[in-house]
């Protein structure tokens, strides 16, 4: 069970000039003492081709940390426009909030970002050269894209991931040796498993603990929402949110 949730991201001001700042309102829960701080990252990936041109616009290190809940306030400069290629100006992009202790990640939310002219005219005949002082930027606040990460909080940097509990708190491997027992024939247990797997770690953040525990600590695989979120967003039409962002931001 992860020791710090993410409760909630608050994003004030979803709509706002293309180069304001970012500001996320967080909210999160620590069920137990840390011995370090924790570290927030805001992350834009605004080329879905070069992974290398994604830009880490701030960081930030939260601690220390008492139990229960806890607020803070992060704000992040904008993305500097010349590490930007200039066709992915406008349209859809990607912005990562990424939760890390002792170097070692345990949550991402990624948000798509729609960066669009809000000039009806502009929008249907659009300059060679992005004007950004015209484009506006969208983020759909409301459909956020959680992936979580077990790690051990004893020792971040262990290779192993913790093993899979079942909805009851036991050790996986005891209950399929318990269904052995039980006389459960081997394809009955396959079925059980797959059934126990998650669908890559994508979940919402009012994920219950029980099912935190069930399906998030079952399959580990290393972190790469961002390069998925920016590869669905190249392939995104770069059109009003309101008219088709709704269908394309619906997390698989």
């Amino acid at each position: 069970m992860s020791v710090v949730r993410i409760l909630n991201v608050s994003i004030p001001e979803p709509k706002s000039h293309f180069l304001a700042p970012y500001r996320f309102e967080v909210t999160f829960e620590c069920l137990s003492p840390l011995q370090d701080d924790l570290e927030f990252k805001i992350v834009y990936v605004g080329s879905a081709e070069n992974t290398a041109l994604d830009q880490e616009l701030d960081s930030l290190l939260v601690g220390p940390v008492p139990v229960g809940v806890n607020r803070f306030e992060f704000v992040a400069e904008a993305p500097k426009v010349e590490k930007i290629p200039k066709e992915d100006l406008v349209g859809v992009a990607v912005v990562l909030l990424t939760c890390s202790y002792k170097d070692k990640e345990f949550e991402r939310i990624g948000y798509y970002v729609d960066n669009a002219y809000a000039d009806e005219e502009l929008q249907q005949n659009p300059p060679d050269v992005p004007q950004l002082d015209k484009v506006s930027r969208s983020i759909l606040a409301d459909k956020p894209r959680v992936t979580r990460f077990p790690i051990n909080w004893d020792d971040p940097h262990r290779a192993d991931a913790p093993p899979a509990q079942g909805a009851d708190g036991s050790d996986a491997e005891m209950d399929a040796e318990a269904a052995d027992d039980d006389g459960e024939d081997e394809e009955d247990e396959e079925e059980e498993e797959e059934e126990d797997e998650d669908d890559g770690g994508e979940v919402d953040l009012a994920m219950t603990e029980e099912q935190d525990e069930a399906e998030l600590a079952s399959d580990y695989e290393e972190p790469d929402d961002d390069e998925k979120m920016a590869a669905d967003a190249k392939h995104s039409a770069p059109v009003h949110m309101d008219v088709a962002m709704d269908v394309a931001m619906d997390v698989e």
